[in-house]
């Protein structure tokens, strides 16, 4: 995994400060030609005790060393049952050959919740993205200004890209690479035949068997931890088991695992398990010719078989997890589900020693998903106690409460701003679970399929409550980390779960101001998105009117000021001083000395953009002022306010004054994590030295600004390059 950079968010208390027009944001990507400041290496582990598929590595060896030659990335479509190993031998040849492709190997599972949702490719899109080390804040909307970001970013060198899991064609286009000598590894249980006229050149297929008889004996014996010399016997008990791995991998795994424990009597008693009885889907009436679809659902009696081996805590820890959305979960999940951490750890190791669990990544585990599966029919055909809770719907609300709490413990690190959720009541827990904000956006960003989907679930089994507080919970990872396809997702079930607690025979007290804060978290996605301001002012009229038939100002306030940013980026300056405005008014008497600040800040921007640059500076000054007077100063939003300041100085005519106010700025930015606001400082400040004649000062400042660009991966490197290669400026460009 690459290291990651992170630039401080434009964050408001209502939406965020970005200007560029999103629908010329692919040809600027295009012109930009951004190097990445991280080369991602984010292919998992391959799995122990790899064996056969020599062809199959052969022809993907033979494709890339063939790559150099080719004008477009070339797609290769891996094709075959469901666990026959195309996972497998894909990742096992990339551990292989990953040092071949020196722009990074991209890694993501196109399916994590099942083949009925397959994964948006945008979300995908910006995950990528966001590896390469890029400013967060300078992600474009949209799938095709995204795509065309990704294939600019990827142009400077062959990348590697695995799709795992694909279920349709329309997935694989827009996450082609930019580099001509790229490959793109393709799994699939589908043939994907539309794939040939998407693309700009034509596809490889390959296809993958399951394992003869002699492949399914030797990793049997690796599993089992065998030399490989045959006992008395073994051999013969051993072809008899094998037809039950229906040539499957994982199923040998099993089968290995489940043999090496002497206490269950070995091989003998295996085989006595396996031959002796049908699987459960053998007893349904199966074809004449089976075809490997039917082959991959034979092996349920080895998964039985293994699973009647567990203690009983283990087998409902197993249970538990295929009820988990994606097989993919951290190693948390299991202690929490386990009773807590020691004997998470040894259910954790029992189930990994029996091939049920694997180790892709540190810190998490995954199911296969057959297995995975198979554990969540076991979980939804438990039996019921008399009187109690099923299984599934125990769990469920389990799952949900651990997804909660852990994004609602990162929410509290990474913000301070005010929230309705039950759940942050207790802060002083929540600062018990993580130790850093790095370390608390890391483990909630690896579980966001899981989350987002959690809420799905609390919708559907009516727990609406549940659902808006994971919304609110979520928002801190969202916003930093900008996923922005499942942030609105997400912030979509909470407003469908307000709406629905509101319609309820008797909506609870709350019910109002639940419903505007939903439309708010809804509106602010939309608008950082930069893609759909019309949606964004749409939820944030909603947000307005709830909070005002509450009776809570703050969001009525918050919602004002929302409107205002939208109408200050669709260049309606004077509509948003109104809106900001009537936003403090909003406020009454109620002690909310930042929001005022931000407000006033946002005046003055408005001030600015509309040419009125005196009233900016006064209300630009009194901005800085009031961040400078809050019980924690914040030295943060006094330098970006200077900056603006200095920005309106320099549209008036006030090279001098802007390169005092860009100074103090820089100085207040020093060791506060703010390489990209520093940037476009220094940026300004080389403008402003122009105006004033002052070349040589200008060049030293636009270059400090461009190495800073390029090491963040910043587009506004190219805004750099331009004003070194031409000294000729005129004052007045903008940040």
């Amino acid at each position: 995994m690459c290291c990651r950079v992170h630039s401080v968010s434009n964050s408001m208390s209502g939406g965020n400060a970005q200007t560029i027009v999103q629908a010329q944001y692919a040809t600027l990507v295009q012109q930009a030609q951004v190097r990445p400041s991280c080369i991602p290496r984010m292919q998992p582990a391959p799995p122990d005790g790899f064996v056969d598929r020599e062809l199959i590595r052969a022809r993907l060896d033979a494709l890339t060393d063939g790559l150099g030659a080719r004008t477009s990335a070339q797609v290769v479509v891996i094709t075959g049952a469901p666990g026959v190993g195309k996972s497998g031998v894909v990742l096992y040849w990339v551990a292989e050959r990953s040092a071949d492709f020196p722009g990074g190997v991209f890694y993501v599972d196109m399916s994590p919740r099942g083949e009925l949702h397959p994964s948006d490719t945008a979300g995908v899109l910006e995950a990528f993205i966001g590896l390469l080390g890029i400013p967060r804040d300078e992600l474009p909307a949209g799938v095709l200004a995204l795509g065309s970001y990704f294939r600019s970013l990827t142009s400077h060198a062959p990348c590697l890209v695995v799709l795992d899991g694909v279920v349709n064609a329309a997935q694989v286009p827009p996450l082609l690479p930019g580099h001509p000598a790229s490959l793109v590894l393709v799994t699939s249980r589908q043939l994907l035949g539309r794939l040939r006229a998407a693309l700009p050149s034509r596809p490889v297929y390959v296809p993958v068997d399951g394992l003869d008889d002699a492949a399914c004996a030797e990793l049997f014996r690796y599993a089992a931890d065998a030399t490989g010399a045959e006992q008395p016997g073994d051999g013969e008990l051993l072809r008899a088991v094998i037809p039950a791995f229906g040539g499957l991998p994982l199923a040998a795994r099993i089968a290995g695992a489940r043999a090496a424990d002497p206490l269950d009597g070995g091989l003998d008693a295996l085989a006595r398990q396996l031959t002796g009885r049908r699987s459960l889907l053998e007893a349904l009436a199966m074809p004449d010719e089976p075809s490997a679809d039917d082959a991959a659902f034979e092996v349920t009696a080895v998964f039985e078989v293994s699973y009647r081996a567990l203690d009983a805590p283990a087998a409902r820890v197993f249970r538990a997890l295929g009820l988990n959305p994606t097989p993919e979960f951290a190693d948390e999940l299991v202690d929490a589900l386990a009773g807590g951490a020691e004997q998470g750890a040894r259910i954790r190791r029992t189930l990994l020693d029996g091939s049920l669990l694997e180790r892709r990544l540190q810190g998490r585990c995954r199911m296969n998903r057959l297995v995975h599966e198979y554990a969540r029919e076991l979980a939804q055909s438990a039996p019921t106690p008399d009187g109690g809770v099923d299984e599934a719907t125990e769990v469920g609300s389990t799952l949900a409460a651990w997804y909660l709490w852990r994004a609602a413990a990162a929410e509290h690190l990474v913000s301070k701003r005010w929230r309705i959720g039950a759940v942050f009541t207790e802060p002083d827990l929540l600062s018990e679970v993580f130790s850093s904000e790095e370390e608390a956006l890391d483990a909630v960003e690896a579980d966001r399929e899981n989350a987002v989907a959690v809420a799905g679930l609390a919708l559907r089994a009516q727990r609406y409550g549940q659902v808006c507080e994971l919304v609110e919970a979520l928002r801190g990872v969202f916003f930093r980390r900008k996923h922005h396809t499942l942030w609105v997702e997400v912030c979509g079930l909470g407003v469908e779960a307000a709406t629905r607690r509101l319609e309820l025979p008797t909506p609870p007290a709350d019910a109002l101001l639940v419903s505007a804060r939903m439309h708010y978290e809804l509106a602010f996605a939309h608008f950082d998105q930069g893609g759909d301001p019309v949606a964004a002012a749409r939820h944030y009229e909603a947000a307005r009117e709830a909070a005002r038939r509450a009776r809570h100002a703050r969001t009525e306030s918050t919602a004002l000021e929302g409107l205002g940013l939208v109408a200050l980026a669709q260049d309606r300056p004077e509509a948003a001083a109104d809106l900001f405005g009537q936003a403090i008014d909003a406020l009454g008497d109620l002690d909310h000395a930042r929001g005022r600040a931000l407000l006033t800040y946002h005046r003055g921007r408005a001030a600015s953009a509309a040419g009125h640059h005196e009233e900016a500076a006064g209300l630009l000054v009194a901005a800085r002022r009031q961040f400078a007077d809050l019980p924690t100063p914040d030295r943060y939003n006094e330098a970006r306010t200077l900056t603006r300041h200095a920005e309106s100085a320099l549209a008036a005519g006030h090279p001098d004054q802007a390169v005092t106010l860009l100074t103090e700025a820089l100085d207040l930015f020093q060791g506060r994590g703010a390489p990209k606001e520093e940037a476009d400082a220094r940026l300004l400040r080389g403008d402003a030295h122009v105006a004033q004649s002052a070349t040589e000062e200008a060049r030293e400042d636009w270059q400090m600004a461009l190495n800073a660009y390029t090491g963040i991966g910043s587009l506004r490197a190219a805004e750099a390059r331009a004003r070194l290669a031409g000294p000729e400026r005129r004052g007045g460009a903008g940040t």
